[in-house]
């Protein structure tokens, strides 16, 4: 009789803790919603993923967190980072100063051997006589740069070794409401959010976009024109995600895919497809046609190499299977792509899908 009592008490014993560990896993679960808050280890907030979601009930905990990654990011950013003025000529110590009011532009090391890149407004001229300070002030001389009329950029090399090299991001990315650092060698760190990523239309013929040109920014919750050109955008990893030029985000899928060709020292190339089209996804009015994809506006140049094949009122929803949506435009994609390249295209054209290859001039 009293084994059947002891384990009648084990019985109950472990029912109410079976129990009780099962609501409090239920209760988790439930809280969660389907987040992707994990049950061990770290929850980083500057992933792209969160959309506000968390509510923090020690935030000085997470603000100290966030100071130790923020310094971090500076130390792994600022080393990479250069200012670009006219050289001077002069043998007194008074006159070889560079000024802060002298800086023509900021600017960021690509290669251990000395390629930089910055912007071409701030140059007075491709071919000149031009001094970058580094890290621990060290100074270089450059004397030509190469320029992506593309993004408004340009490439210089100039007489150094052993530099810090930049580490590259992928601005495809980036989420509203992300928070990134905005980092210049004068001024420092800033911390800044993703307010918008898409285009600026002041006009209606600003909604017809060029396949040939690179058009949507990164939009911050700071004014830029403010900003020295040459800034640079990294994420909360330190890595490299858009440069400043002009007042604008030039985002850095714009032009990491043309490094290769500048450090061959061959001509800035993109293919041309002599497309206009309306980003859907970024545009109110026409949902009739489609939530996303570009919808080719006006007839093609006989120079196409899609003269033929595509016409107006086409929507084009693929390349290479890779979806034209918000965060990857027509334009965008093709930037993706160099010449001679033979992708396949995806169009709708009167309820059908058709499918072609196009080799890339």
């Amino acid at each position: 009789m009293k084994k059947i009592r002891t384990e009648l008490l084990i019985i109950i014993f472990l029912t109410i803790v079976f129990g009780f560990l099962s609501g409090i896993l239920g209760y988790v679960f439930i809280a969660l919603d389907g987040n992707r808050l994990p049950l061990f280890g770290q929850i980083n907030i500057s992933d792209s993923g969160w959309n506000n979601q968390i509510v923090i009930d020690q935030p000085r905990s997470v603000v100290v967190e966030q100071d130790i990654q923020v310094k971090q990011v500076e130390n792994s950013v600022l080393p990479t980072l250069v200012n670009v003025y006219r050289a001077k000529q002069s043998i007194n110590p008074i006159t070889q100063i560079y000024l802060p009011s002298e800086i023509l532009a900021g600017g960021m090391v690509m290669t251990a051997d000395g390629w930089i890149v910055t912007t071409r407004n701030s140059l007075p001229a491709l071919i000149g006589n031009y001094e970058i300070v580094g890290y621990q002030s060290k100074n270089y001389k450059i004397s030509k740069f190469i320029e992506d009329k593309t993004t408004g950029l340009v490439f210089g090399k100039s007489e150094a070794s052993n530099l810090t090299v930049a580490k590259i991001g992928d601005s495809s990315s980036l989420r509203v409401g992300q928070t990134l650092a905005l980092v210049s060698k004068n001024n420092g760190l800033t911390l800044v959010n993703v307010e918008k990523i898409g285009y600026q239309f002041a006009a209606t013929s600003d909604l017809i976009l060029s396949s040939d040109e690179l058009n949507k920014e990164i939009f911050l919750n700071i004014d830029l024109t403010k900003v020295i050109n040459g800034s640079v955008l990294v994420n909360l990893k330190g890595e490299l995600v858009g440069m400043v030029a002009s007042g604008k985000i030039v985002p850095i899928n714009y032009f990491k895919n043309i490094i290769n060709q500048v450090l061959a020292g061959q001509e800035i190339t993109r293919p041309v497809l002599g497309i206009n089209y309306f980003d859907l996804s970024h545009v109110d009015g026409l949902i009739n046609y489609s939530d996303k994809g570009a919808l080719v506006y006006g007839n093609l140049s006989k120079l196409s190499p899609l003269y033929n094949q595509i016409k107006d009122g086409d929507l084009i929803k693929k390349i290479d299977d890779i979806e034209i949506n918000t965060n990857q435009s027509l334009s965008e994609l093709l930037n993706s792509y160099r010449i001679g390249d033979k992708p396949e295209f995806l169009i709708q054209r009167d309820g059908q899908e058709l499918r072609f290859e196009v080799i890339l001039k």
